[in-house]
C-alpha cells in the first residue's frame, strides 16, 4: 500500500492513493485484499478528489464495505473536515473511535435499507389484503372532501391495483358512490349490511347512540362501551365491556371494532357472529 496508518507496533489505516483520472472502483478489492491479509480494519482509497473509506473485515462485497464517501469538488469544506477528523485523525484512530462510529454507520444504514425495503413489502400487502379500518379511513376521509362516500369494493379495489399500477394510470372511475347527506353511519350500515345485506365481508355493527358522531362525543367521554355479540344461530352472547383509552377525535368507531382480534375479517364468520350492538350505557339486565 502507499501509505500506513501505524501508532504502535501494528498498523491501523491503509490508505492507497491514485492519479486523480483512475476510476477508484478498478483497485477497491486490491487494497481490501491487503486490509484483509494484515488485519486492517479502516481503509482509505483516493484519487485526489474523492475519498472512498472502508471497513475491511466487515461482510459482505467490496460495495458494501464501503461506509463513506469524501468529496473535495462537491461537499461542503466543513463537512469535508468534519469527516476528515471523525475518521483519520490520529486520537480517534488511536482510541478506536474512529473504527467503531464507522460501525455503527454502516448498521444505521443497513437498518435504513431493511426497514425501507420492509416498508414497502408491508404496505403492499395491506393494500393487496386491505383490513377493514383501513378501508372505513379511506372512505371517511373521502367523504369528507366529496360528500359521498365510496362503496367498500371500490376502495379495496383502489388500493389493490395500486400496488401494481402507476399513480397517473390509475382508473378512478369507480361504481357509483352513495350519498351521506340522508344516512347516519349506523342507518347506512344497518340497511346494507343487515336484513338483505349487501356487503358480506363487512361485520355488520349498529351503535346506541346510533348517529356515529353523538357515539363518538360519548365514548370519549366515558372511555368505555358495551358491546353485545349476536349469532347466527340466534342465541346472543353476554354483555362484555370495550375499554376505549387509546380512542381520539380522529378515531374511527368502526374501524377500531372491526380491528379487534375477535372481529377482524375470517375471526367473526369463523366464530358464527352475526352482528354487534355496541351502547355507551350499560344494558339493564347486566347491571349488578
Amino acid at each position: 500500500v502507499d501509505f500506513a496508518l501505524r501508532p504502535g507496533p501494528a498498523n491501523a489505516v491503509f490508505i492507497e492513493v491514485k492519479r486523480p483520472s483512475e476510476r477508484l472502483e478498478n483497485h477497491q478489492q486490491q487494497l481490501l485484499e491487503y486490509c484483509f491479509q494484515e488485519g486492517v480494519k479502516l481503509a482509505v482509497l483516493t484519487n485526489g478528489g474523492t475519498w472512498w473509506l472502508y471497513l475491511p473485515l466487515q461482510p459482505g462485497g467490496w460495495e458494501q464495505r464501503r461506509f463513506l464517501t469524501i468529496d473535495l469538488e462537491s461537499q461542503e469544506p466543513d463537512v469535508v473536515e468534519q469527516r476528515f477528523m471523525e475518521y483519520l485523525s490520529r486520537e480517534r484512530v488511536i482510541s478506536g473511535r474512529a473504527v467503531s462510529d464507522a460501525e455503527d454507520l454502516v448498521q444505521s444504514q443497513q437498518r435504513a435499507e431493511i426497514t425501507g425495503k420492509a416498508i414497502v413489502e408491508a404496505w403492499n400487502q395491506i393494500v393487496e389484503t386491505p383490513d377493514d379500518i383501513l378501508v372505513d379511513l379511506i372512505s371517511e376521509t373521502t367523504e369528507r372532501i366529496c360528500g359521498f362516500k365510496p362503496e367498500p369494493e371500490s376502495v379495496e379495489k383502489f388500493l389493490s391495483r395500486r400496488v401494481h399500477t402507476p399513480d397517473d394510470a390509475l382508473n378512478t372511475n369507480f361504481p357509483p358512490v352513495q350519498s351521506s347527506e340522508t344516512k347516519t353511519d349506523s342507518e347506512t350500515e344497518t340497511q346494507s349490511e343487515g336484513q338483505g345485506a349487501t356487503l358480506p365481508n363487512t361485520l355488520p355493527i349498529t351503535l346506541d347512540p346510533p348517529n356515529s358522531a353523538d357515539f363518538k362525543v360519548a365514548l370519549l367521554r366515558t372511555k368505555r362501551a358495551w358491546i353485545e355479540e349476536s349469532y347466527n344461530d340466534g342465541r346472543k352472547e353476554k354483555v362484555r365491556p370495550w375499554i376505549a383509552q387509546a380512542m381520539g377525535p380522529s378515531s374511527n368507531v368502526l374501524g377500531n371494532l372491526r380491528s379487534r382480534p375477535n372481529y377482524r375479517q375470517g375471526a367473526w364468520q369463523r366464530a358464527g357472529i352475526a352482528s354487534l350492538h355496541v351502547s355507551i350505557d350499560r344494558p339493564r339486565s347486566e347491571d349488578t
